[in-house]
């Protein structure tokens, strides 16, 4: 058993909760991110995976910097729900399994303890915060108020109507993606 929760990668976890919890949401668009993320990540987990990069791509500050304005700026510039914010988000779901799909190494070598507990400190935090996103949602849904029980995108809705809000936005959750998927190269 220790050998198995040493090697888990909590994205697996966090992957295929959200793809059943969309399915059960019954919501078609988050069902195909999150359970198409899932079955890929989970091909990578059992090895199955014999196409993508040879390792894991590294990219120069610059390239993330000018794409991360890039988007901001589309955002800042374009209306919300509009067509132009919609392919600006779209763009990033291919572009993140294109970072993400690298053939692993079939051997890993024991995580240090600090990186275990790292893993299991964040695989909490990410299971308190969906836990209390599920709680929100059920609540607002059985009782109609969205007021006594606001979901994330409830309490974001003010912040994204604003042109400047939405940039911010774009980049914070550039910026989070780039340092989770590890692939920015020091200059």
């Amino acid at each position: 058993m220790s050998v198995f929760v040493r090697g888990l990668n909590p994205w697996v976890l966090i992957f295929v909760g959200l793809a059943f919890f969309h399915l059960w949401r019954q919501s078609p668009q988050d069902i195909i991110i999150f359970g198409g993320s899932a079955l890929l990540i989970l091909t990578q987990v059992f090895g199955k995976t014999s196409w993508g990069f040879a390792q894991q791509p590294q990219i120069k500050p610059l390239p993330i910097a000018l794409v991360v304005l890039g988007a901001s700026a589309a955002l800042y510039v374009s209306e919300r729900h509009g067509v132009v914010n919609f392919l600006v988000l779209v763009v990033f779901i291919p572009i993140g399994f294109v970072l993400l799909f690298y053939r692993d190494s079939a051997v890993h070598p024991v995580p240090k303890r600090q990186v275990l507990r790292s893993r299991w400190v964040w695989t909490l935090w990410a299971g308190l915060f969906a836990l209390v996103e599920l709680v929100a949602y059920l609540g607002s849904k059985l009782s109609g108020d969205l007021e006594r029980y606001p979901t994330i995108s409830v309490l974001l809705d003010p912040v994204l109507d604003e042109p400047i809000g939405r940039a911010v936005f774009i980049a914070l959750w550039l910026v989070s993606g780039v340092y989770l998927f590890g692939v920015r190269r020091p200059k």
